[in-house]
């Protein structure tokens, strides 16, 4: 067991032999498994679940609506730093876990000014590797390698981190939380740092690949409710780093909107939706560039 060390698992209408096998493969190695409850509709079970593996190991945490992921992620990091952990591994339940992942990202927590560490990512659907931004094929050799960011679950996290920036954006609920979190992260010179030798495996929505026009693209098929937070998101992070809307952003809802119409079920509710987080996404953002953030 690697005692400065907690593990933090949000859940949602989870599977629970899912979250089992986590905390079956962490227990031993961590100090503490926090698990945040959004709501679910089956909390009654998650409550036996970890009634049965030992309040000892697990602390659950219950809210009693769907708070989303960044408010579940601070009272994660909350509930570790009042605890006194230096480290949280962040996880959710589409995510494939070993009692070895810890040990081997603990390897490069020695390093001067690091905020994350994290394994590289394979998507369960696909079978293919999910770069992490500013990931390098040339430098997959070495033990780790620099990043710009990384996706939250299998994250390594500093509480130090954490708390010298504020911890996650709650506005954001879902969607773009892990991207902002790091961007602030290197702003205050902090270091993400990638375990090239660890892979895990995660399920990034029920993605499919799909030929459009001569290029195949990947189709994620989310509901329209994630549509709504990843557009709208999308659009008012570059409000608040870039202070405007952007070519990229508007390439990236036109695409949208054509995978939508071209492969996606749902059509007339998913194409409200992203419009809906445009037209938020905009004002919202447009609210930090007048208060100058």
């Amino acid at each position: 067991m690697i005692s400065e060390i907690a593990a933090g698992i949000v859940t949602y209408n989870p599977d629970l032999e899912k979250i089992k096998d986590k905390i079956e493969q962490l227990e031993d190695r961590v100090g503490r498994i926090y698990i945040v409850d959004n709501a679910s509709d089956n909390i009654s079970e998650i409550q036996d679940l970890c009634e049965e593996i030992g309040r000892r190991s697990v602390a659950l945490i219950e809210n009693d609506s769907n708070k989303g992921i960044a408010a579940a992620l601070n009272q994660i990091m909350s509930a570790a730093d009042e605890d006194d952990f230096n480290w949280v591994l962040l996880l959710d339940d589409d995510s494939m876990v070993s009692g070895k992942m810890v040990d081997e990202l603990y390897e490069g927590t020695g390093y001067k000014d690091i905020g994350i560490v994290c394994p590289r990512i394979k998507d369960i659907n696909t079978g293919r590797y999910i770069s992490n931004k500013g990931e390098r094929r040339d430098k997959l050799k070495k033990r780790f390698q620099l990043l710009e960011s990384c996706i939250t679950s299998g994250s390594l996290v500093s509480v130090d981190a954490w708390f010298a920036v504020g911890g996650y954006d709650e506005y954001l609920f879902m969607d773009f939380v892990d991207f902002d979190f790091c961007i602030r992260l290197r702003k205050e010179h902090y270091r993400i740092i990638q375990k090239n030798n660890l892979v895990m495996e995660h399920e990034l929505g029920k993605t499919e690949m799909r030929r459009l026009l001569v290029k195949k693209t990947e189709v994620m098929n989310h509901n329209a409710d994630r549509k709504y937070y990843i557009t709208r998101n999308r659009i008012y992070c570059e409000y608040k780093y870039n202070g405007r809307f952007g070519l990229r952003n508007a390439a990236g809802v036109v695409k949208a909107l054509i995978l939508i119409i071209c492969f996606e079920d749902d059509k007339a509710a998913k194409v409200k939706a992203v419009l809906k987080g445009v037209r938020d996404g905009k004002k919202d953002g447009k609210k930090l560039t007048v208060r100058g953030r």
